[in-house]
């Protein structure tokens, strides 16, 4: 495992009330409009065993520890126990026109393709990969392998969509994080920054305020309604338009400490869409720069 921390391009006191857009010039892409939903059974039980052993096994040599809040192994799908396991059962449910990011992506820096241990619930947001050229996002599948502490938490998917690049919704809060591949939307409103359908009666309040995490305001759902509330249970998995906000609810408070999970982001060749940059450390961002690895 190797431990790194994020690289602020701003100072602290910057980041805690800004927007960040990595790249402002994205297309945005205009298709997908399905439901959410879940493929129960998506994997067997003795399946999942072997991926979370590998978890545990391959975390210690290839994972990366991040600010000490995320934990993760990026491009999955280049390990063969996962794609031996994950590949068949996605070209069959999807079609054999699918590409994984994980298959295409040369970049240093994944965005959200990754074998994951959350051990805090992550705030809402969507993944898209928007920056490599010839491919527009897709579907987004995560597939849960372990939930340490109880059987099954939630996970919410909103009607309300954007589709542009990966972005952190964050209406109402001042932290000074920075995201290497979010964009984040503090200040400007979600209808300014292209989000769609917004609902300005916020009938579904007082669910938000039991559900989600108690850490992270309720102002970070205004406008908002509930698609979908689906079990996020280890062996079936969860599918989504790529464009679709989301987020998990509190699982620390429906008992577990962590949970440990596998997020493959699906594209669709299309030569028309063309998003990266040239001349930074990535083909998407004008800010992100290298972690810095902690000794």
């Amino acid at each position: 495992m190797i431990k790194l921390k994020t690289d602020k391009p701003f100072t602290d006191e910057e980041l805690k009330d800004m927007d960040i857009i990595h790249n402002s010039e994205t297309k945005k892409f205009t298709d997908q409009y399905d439901s959410s939903y879940v493929i129960d059974n998506f994997i067997s039980e003795n399946e999942r065993e072997i991926l979370n052993d590998f978890f545990y096994i391959a975390f210690e040599q290839y994972g990366e520890s991040i600010n000490n809040h995320i934990y993760r192994i990026t491009y999955p799908m280049k390990y063969k126990v996962i794609s031996d396991i994950i590949r068949p059962k996605i070209y069959e449910h999807f079609g054999n026109d699918i590409i994984f990011y994980s298959d295409i992506s040369t970049d240093v820096t994944s965005v959200g393709d990754q074998f994951f241990k959350a051990v805090k619930p992550y705030g809402l947001h969507t993944d898209s990969v928007t920056h490599i050229d010839g491919y527009r996002p897709y579907k987004d599948i995560i597939i849960p392998i372990e939930l340490n502490g109880t059987s099954k938490s939630l996970y919410v998917t909103f009607n309300q969509r954007y589709r542009g690049h990966a972005t952190m919704f964050m209406n109402g809060r001042s932290i000074s994080n920075f995201p290497n591949y979010h964009n984040v939307v503090k200040k400007q409103s979600y209808k300014d920054y292209g989000v769609e359908n917004i609902d300005e009666s916020n009938k579904d309040k007082n669910k938000l305020e039991t559900i989600m995490p108690k850490h992270i305001p309720i102002s970070v759902y205004d406008g908002l309604s509930i698609e979908k509330i689906l079990k996020w249970e280890p062996r079936h998995a969860l599918v989504q338009d790529t464009s679709v906000l989301h987020a998990p609810t509190d699982f620390n408070n429906e008992g577990a400490s962590y949970k440990i999970g596998l997020t493959l982001h699906l594209m669709k060749k299309d030569s028309s869409y063309n998003n990266s940059i040239k001349g930074y450390y990535t083909t998407w961002s004008k800010y992100t720069k290298p972690l810095i690895k902690i000794v």
